[in-house]
């Protein structure tokens, strides 16, 4: 289930093709990808003073999420026609999922760092944790899917049983210390220009062509900012 969790949250977001913009003027751009860079970065905050990704993702996320609901986690565009979830439970579960990555990443991040992969070691899992993934049958087979609404219920009931867990086994000041700091910097070092400017839309999020989409790397959070109005607002977020 891990696996297949981060490869699809990877697989959906990461082959968008990156352009030039040309139609504003330098400092009209330069302007528009600072200001998406303080929305993530008020994003970020607002994880770390809660530990909460609904908290942030609904005080930052556009004013119609549902496409970038649908475009995340474990279930395709068929699945969601043979379920036919209420647009409540597909929200439900798009948190759950971000919440339990998120909180399992900053966890992990937090402890050791990365920048030296000969001497990197993945902390062991807290016991409480592993005791739920043995016992919970969407971790034993990475192809075991929801295959009804009772059963994305049960799933959900698990990413939040786990992100609880996750909270309760934080280093304390995980995303304020020196590690997680490294770490975050050693992530967007290694992505570099390639994970940086800017998109004409996005058929991911349902942004037309002619709306840009604004990318801002923060290391473990990655955006996709648009503007919406007049305040810039996160589409989606990629996992890699």
């Amino acid at each position: 289930m891990r696996r297949l969790l981060a490869a699809i949250l990877f697989i959906s977001l990461a082959f968008t093709p990156y352009v030039t913009v040309a139609q504003k003027t330098p400092s009209e751009v330069a302007e528009k990808q600072r200001r998406a860079g303080r929305v993530a970065d008020r994003f970020v905050e607002t994880f770390r003073q809660t530990l909460d990704f609904g908290t942030a993702w609904k005080a930052f996320r556009l004013s119609d999420p549902s496409c970038t609901h649908r475009a995340n986690g474990i279930l395709t565009q068929g699945d969601y026609n043979k379920l036919k979830l209420s647009s409540q439970t597909i929200e439900r579960l798009y948190v759950a999922t971000m919440n339990y990555y998120y909180l399992m990443a900053v966890r992990e991040l937090s402890l050791a760092r990365i920048d030296s992969q000969s001497d990197f070691h993945e902390s062991p899992t807290p016991r409480e944790i592993e005791a739920i993934v043995k016992k919970s049958k969407f971790f034993q087979n990475d192809d075991r899917k929801p295959e009804s609404d009772e059963e994305v219920g049960e799933l959900i009931g698990t990413f939040d049983q786990l992100a609880r867990l996750y909270r309760k086994y934080l280093p304390k000041g995980a995303m304020g210390s020196a590690v997680w700091q490294a770490n975050q910097k050693y992530l967007v070092d290694q992505r570099g220009m390639d994970h940086a400017g800017i998109l004409n839309g996005s058929t991911t999020f349902c942004v037309p062509e002619k709306r840009k989409v604004y990318i801002v790397d923060r290391g473990t959070f990655y955006f996709y900012v648009v503007e919406e109005g007049s305040k810039m607002r996160v589409a989606g977020l990629g996992i890699d």
